[in-house]
């Protein structure tokens, strides 16, 4: 359902000429890039267009792909607005220039790019957003991987983060057209150069491109969009006041009996629910079956919801008198395809006496599908305890008749000898409002023999002469006691109504509470008492905390007995309820369910009865749980504020330390230079030719030192502004050699540098600090009589540049090997600060290149520096987002 369900007839029709005013998305959803989105969108465009639509092509990336190309002839194709950046000249989507020509339909490729930087907005779907504002039907491409609230998932399993996402709510009200392409397909079109570059598609099948990744991708596309459709259908009732009579999916509704024969009506659910891979819900209504329920059976309806809530079921429970109508109704709310409901074998006599519930069902389901779990045996009525407010009821009853009666006597001469009769249903309705519909019947039942005794000839017996008397009798009998049924029953809803309004007084207010307080002691302590109260229970919060049981919230327990403590160590540590009345450790006096949250079990609830009856009643199970689901709330939102006041404090923490290292860094590189120069200056001859020797190599590496900690403030503070220039690769590796003093001969870095190397677009100062990282990194791990070896070659659309030496290699877990401060182990005989690969990797990126490391063959490591040459590199970019 939609988050702001329309309340009212104006509020939907508000809401349905916003809609209108809106232009309408259409957005082609696929798994990967290369399945044909943008082939997909421009079919559809030329059969709209064909049927009359005005459609402009704002955005429509082939990727060099020249089916992709034929396509685009028919159509107008907007011009894109040239950007100026650093130097370099980026194309992008003429907003304004869509929104003056204002076409039917707008083709707006890739909804994940990021505009270069002087455009309007910073992302293309921020631009698609204002088209939509102004009236104008837009199509566009996204990959499932470009989707926000799944981008961490993404993740997870393919191990490559996408920077360019796009936030789910421009989604929620576009038409999902997924684009799809089984696995084996999509890699035999990029083995085939039909997505990627060769190269590029070598490593795209080494890393993302494997049938395991591309499958869950594309169950997770096909779920989103299902997902999509669903929220649009429901979204779509609300506007329209239709009634949900039709269902997409599969959902179970389950009607959870007090019998025996409940728990196999569970469990045929649960069976069902796993053929169709179906969530299902199981329904208690009450006032039909939890209210009227006693003894045995009471016991019995609890642990069936327990049989369901243990199987995976959502309990839900229905205020309602009429209980088949109840459960058609929630079926229809929650648009649920089927109901299992149990029958268990009944006299005619019985069944045309009370009816039967499973016939009601049927006969008013009308389009959903009802499953009857024949049941072997009736379940055995229990006996009602004694009520001695039903005697009261009675008494009171019979008493308002004969006061009436004995009014009536008295003024029976002045009053008109047929309204004695109307005048008798005052006592029946009265005695049905106020008091119990069994005391209704029988306060009808006397008014209709008083009437006879009282004022029907002859006098003071029960004989009847007259048949227009006989037909009186009857029909004042009847009335009464229609009268006094329908009173008790709409006495019976008022009554069901109000509980349902207190109950949810009752959470409102605890929400309320628990919002308010800040402090973990006192939100137990307040969770404890209203709980308690609300469920007449004693209530106590056990949290786990240095492998000791800790009792929050209920002064009078400080401590747990073993068995009880067992029981809620279960609970912390396994995220399942045990205790008294459940399935695990039964012998203790407690109850524990655990407060799960999304970010673990932040402890667990328990509740006790110092009576042997069962802790929680049936009709008390759905509001536990929403206790439980609202004061495990609580405490993760305490958390989160305590993790938020920690990271502000590190924040600050980490502001300071950047500042004091960028002011250290420059306070000291004035009188390093100084030192630097004087080590320069000072022949390197005679007795202390060697130390002369380590004091200028420890100079220099203590200035690179330095550099490190200024570029690290610079990263921290994101002041890295590339100034981009063309640049030889060649002449940038031959100035780092010469600052690391490895040009002259016996130098122990060699070269191979590939001829035919074209010049790339690129922050010559940046990539400067990154090899002097790299080469100084191979340096200091190679042994003193091993070389470094510098390779750069030329690879189609990128300079490769590769560091390779002869040191111990790389540890097996290089996840961290990039990490900002993070040195090898057992590295003792080298210096440094751990920042060279980090500062490294963030300079990389800076200018749009990539950095990886692995081992060599033979021992020691290699890393690797690609840069795009300048027209390969926008290809490559946009070829990501295809």
């Amino acid at each position: 359902m939609t988050a702001n369900p329309p309340q009212t007839d104006a509020d939907r029709f508000l809401r349905i000429a916003q809609r209108e005013q809106r232009g309408r998305l259409t957005a082609y959803l696929g798994a990967a890039p290369g399945v044909g989105k943008t082939y997909r969108m421009l079919q559809d465009a030329a059969r709209r267009q064909a049927d009359g639509c005005d459609v402009l092509v704002g955005v429509a990336e082939t990727h060099g792909r020249s089916e992709t190309a034929a396509l685009l002839e028919p159509f107008e194709v907007l011009p894109r607005i040239a950007i100026d950046h650093q130097g370099h000249r980026l194309e992008e989507f003429d907003l304004d220039g869509a929104l003056a020509r204002r076409p039917d339909l707008v083709l707006v490729d890739e909804l994940a790019h990021s505009n270069a930087p002087g455009s309007r907005h910073p992302k293309r779907w921020q631009d698609v957003s204002e088209l939509l504002e102004a009236g104008i039907d837009v199509a566009t491409t996204i990959n499932i991987q470009h989707i926000e609230s799944l981008n961490d998932v993404v993740a997870g399993f393919t191990h490559v983060r996408v920077r360019e996402t796009v936030p789910d709510g421009i989604l929620d009200e576009a038409e999902l057209i997924v684009v799809d392409l089984p696995p084996d397909a999509l890699i035999e079109r990029l083995r085939a150069g039909q997505v990627y570059l060769p190269d590029t598609a070598g490593r795209a099948l080494a890393n993302f491109f494997t049938p395991n990744k591309l499958s869950a991708l594309r169950e997770m596309a096909l779920r989103f969009a299902a997902h999509n459709v669903d929220r649009r259908l429901s979204s779509q009732l609300e506007l329209s006041g239709e009634r949900a009579d039709f269902v997409s999916g599969e959902r179970l509704l389950v009607a959870v009996s007090p019998g025996r024969g409940g728990a196999r009506v569970v469990r045929q659910a649960k069976r069902l629910a796993d053929l169709l891979h179906a969530p299902w819900t199981a329904v208690v209504v009450e006032g039909g079956s939890a209210r009227g329920v006693h003894g045995n059976q009471r016991e019995q309806l609890a642990d069936n919801l327990a049989l369901a809530a243990s199987l995976g079921a959502s309990l839900m429970t229905v205020a309602a008198a009429d209980v088949g109508q109840a459960l058609v109704d929630q079926a229809k709310e929650l648009r649920a395809s089927q109901i299992v409901i149990g029958k268990s074998r009944r006299s005619r006599w019985f069944e045309w006496r009370h009816g039967s519930i499973a016939q009601d069902v049927i006969r008013r389901a009308k389009t959903i599908a009802v499953h009857v779990v024949p049941l072997d045996e009736a379940d055995e009525k229990p006996a009602r305890p004694f009520d001695p407010y039903s005697q009261r009821d009675n008494v009171i009853a019979f008493g308002l008749v004969a006061a009436a009666v004995a009014l009536l006597h008295l003024v029976q001469p002045w009053i008109a000898f047929g309204a004695i009769d109307l005048l008798l249903l005052l006592p029946v309705i009265v005695s049905s409002t106020v008091l119990r519909m069994r005391a209704g019947i029988w306060s009808a039942i006397w008014a209709a023999l008083s009437y006879n005794f009282f004022f029907i000839p002859p006098l003071y017996t029960f004989t009847i002469h007259s048949p227009s008397d006989v037909v009186t009798f009857f029909v004042l009998g009847l009335v009464a006691i229609v009268m006094g049924g329908l009173a008790g029953k709409v006495r019976r809803q008022a009554q069901t109504s109000a509980g349902v309004a207190r109950l949810n007084a009752s959470l409102a207010r605890f929400a309320g509470l628990m919002g308010s307080l800040s402090d973990r002691d006192a939100t137990a302590r307040v969770a404890c008492r209203e709980i308690g109260m609300l469920l007449d229970v004693e209530a106590m919060i056990v949290s786990l905390e240095d492998e000791r049981i800790v009792v929050r919230g209920n002064d009078r327990f400080d401590e747990l007995d073993m068995v009880d403590a067992a029981a809620a160590r279960w609970t912390l540590e396994h995220g399942e309820a045990t205790g008294r009345d459940t399935g695990t450790l039964t012998s203790a006096d407690w109850q524990f369910h655990p407060l799960k949250t999304a970010l673990g079990i932040m402890g667990a609830l328990g509740v006790a009865r110092s009576t042997k009856e069962r802790v929680i009643r049936p009709d008390d199970a759905t509001l536990l749980a929403s206790l439980v689901d609202q004061t495990a709330l609580a405490h993760e939102r305490l958390v989160l504020e305590a993790e938020a006041r920690q990271v502000d404090g590190l924040r600050e923490r980490d502001r300071l330390r950047g500042a004091l290292l960028g002011s250290i860094a420059h306070d000291l590189r004035t009188p390093l230079t100084a030192v630097i120069a004087a080590t320069e200056a000072i022949p390197a001859e005679g007795s202390y030719a060697e130390e002369v020797r380590i004091a200028r190599a420890e100079s220099r590496r203590l200035q690179r030192f330095l550099n490190d900690l200024l570029e690290a403030s610079r990263i921290e503070h994101g002041t890295i502004e590339p100034k981009w220039e063309s640049v030889d690769m060649t002449d940038v590796i031959t100035s780092v050699l010469r600052d690391l003093r490895q040009d002259t001969p016996g130098a122990r870095v060699a070269t191979q540098i590939d001829a035919d190397c074209p010049f790339i677009s690129c922050d010559p100062l940046l990539l400067r600090h990154v090899l002097i990282n790299l080469i100084d990194n191979a340096l200091k791990f190679s042994p003193s009589d091993a070389p470094v070896d510098v390779e750069l070659l030329c690879q189609d659309d990128r300079a490769v540049c590769r560091v390779m030496d002869r040191g111990p290699g790389l540890p097996a877990d290089r996840d961290a090997l990039f990490e900002r401060f993070h040195r090898l182990e057992g590295s003792d005989r080298v210096g440094g600060s751990g920042l060279g690969l980090w500062i490294a990797k963030n300079f990389t990126d800076a200018v749009g290149g990539t950095i990886c490391a692995r081992n060599r063959e033979g021992g020691g490591a290699i890393f690797e520096l690609a840069l795009p040459v300048p027209d390969s590199a926008a290809t490559l970019d946009k070829a990501d987002h295809a």
